[in-house]
């Protein structure tokens, strides 16, 4: 049966998976390096010398004034669900503990029906929970897709300005000169171009049917 754990869990893993899906997964685009890159004339065959920045791009989500909004409204769509689908769940749970104190005095028909019945509606409850929290990821995805799109032109002029041809991120980096770190430029740069940007839960697209009367081969 469904029980208080799964649904107190559901909304807060909407947050903590949507935003750490972002920081995770939310890597810059790559620079061109046809563009990015002034190295100096060197010999035929032989690599130009690497000209090194690095990006911490989990602080850039987590700190930037779009990443902040993006997890606030997360965290409000998580809230919103939880709100509407309360009610449905205290009922259903009212129901349940209904069932379990007279489950023994009744019919084994009438008691096999009833545990048929709280079983479908505990699947049905969950399934729409589980879509919920998915049409928020997939709202997440798609901001961050347009999130990724407006650094890529930002990484692209800073190691233009700075002569760079190798731009890596802050995790891979052991130790590092300060100076080398565009992480709180990206930043400032970042809010200028993209201040904010909405969430919209985004569906699943539904599995087409065949089309009516068709009838299986054979």
């Amino acid at each position: 049966m469904l029980t208080k754990k799964f649904w107190a869990g559901a909304a807060l893993a909407v947050v903590a998976l949507a935003f750490g899906a972002l920081s995770a997964s939310a890597q810059p685009v790559p620079a061109k390096p046809a563009v990015a890159t002034a190295p100096k004339p060197v010999a035929a065959g032989k690599a130009p010398a690497a000209v090194i920045l690095f990006l911490d791009r989990g602080t850039v989500l987590r700190q930037s004034a779009v990443g902040k909004d993006m997890y606030a409204q997360v965290e409000g769509l998580a809230k919103k669900m939880e709100a509407d689908f309360s009610p449905e769940n205290k009922k259903l749970q009212t129901d349940v503990a209904e069932f379990q104190k007279t489950a023994n005095i009744m019919a084994p028909a009438a008691r096999t029906a009833k545990i048929k019945e709280l079983e479908t509606r505990r699947a049905t409850f969950q399934k729409k929970v589980q879509d919920r929290q998915a049409a928020i990821q997939n709202g997440l995805g798609t901001a961050r897709t347009q999130v990724e799109k407006a650094l890529g032109p930002i990484l692209e002029k800073i190691m233009v300005e700075r002569g760079s041809n190798l731009l890596l991120d802050r995790g891979l980096v052991v130790l590092g000169a300060t100076n080398l770190d565009v992480t709180s430029v990206v930043i400032a740069r970042l809010n200028t171009a993209l201040p904010k940007i909405t969430v919209t839960p985004v569906a699943a697209k539904a599995v087409a049917k065949p089309a009516g009367g068709a009838k299986p081969p054979g």
